[in-house]
């Protein structure tokens, strides 16, 4: 798969830079979670957008799954490139999450029996407020019913999915066993 026919819903909200979605169009697409978007638009990926590219080729050669496309989604929709400054310079803003919630419902509601790969990190534990976001979208992925969660490789000793920028390419995606109470 290539980075070329990509679509990035990217709007200002109330003055903040959001990305809310990349996503390559196909029947099975698989969708991505991740902690909040940086640099990748719909022309030039970012290293997390090229290594998920990278999980999905190396995925698709070994016949493990058949992707044909990809929905890159984020708990927190506001373009930062470092987790650390989005928690310094930023406080928790209702209404980017309601427009992210919005959006990824819609999303799922036009994916049916989506793979849903978690991918944010334990980048989550530096933003006091995103773990309201994670558990705020599961309860939404949980009414989207056929939708399978997974993480690459075993959970992070912190019991987050783990960031695809530093996993082999012989990672496998696993089941995600939600080790939290938010669903």
């Amino acid at each position: 798969m290539e980075y070329t026919d990509v679509k990035c819903l990217a709007e200002e909200v109330n003055g903040f830079k959001c990305r809310f979605y990349l996503k390559k169009e196909g029947d099975r697409p698989l969708v991505v979670i991740g902690l909040n978007p940086s640099t990748a638009d719909e022309t030039t990926p970012d290293a997390t957008m090229r290594k998920v590219i990278g999980f999905i080729n190396k995925w698709n050669e070994r016949s493990l799954y058949n992707f044909d496309g990809f929905i890159m989604l984020n708990l927190y929709p506001l373009r930062e490139t470092s987790p650390k400054i989005l928690n310094q310079t930023h406080e928790f803003n209702l209404t980017l999450h309601e427009r992210n919630m919005e959006i990824i419902s819609d999303t799922l509601s036009h994916q049916p029996n989506a793979k849903i790969l978690l991918c944010y990190g334990d980048s989550i534990e530096s933003v006091r407020w995103l773990k309201d976001c994670r558990d705020d979208i599961m309860k939404l992925i949980v009414k989207h019913e056929g939708c399978s969660l997974f993480s690459l490789g075993d959970l992070t000793n912190m019991n987050n999915p783990r960031h695809p920028s530093r996993l082999a390419y012989n990672t496998v995606m696993k089941p995600y066993q939600n080790p939290f109470n938010c669903l």
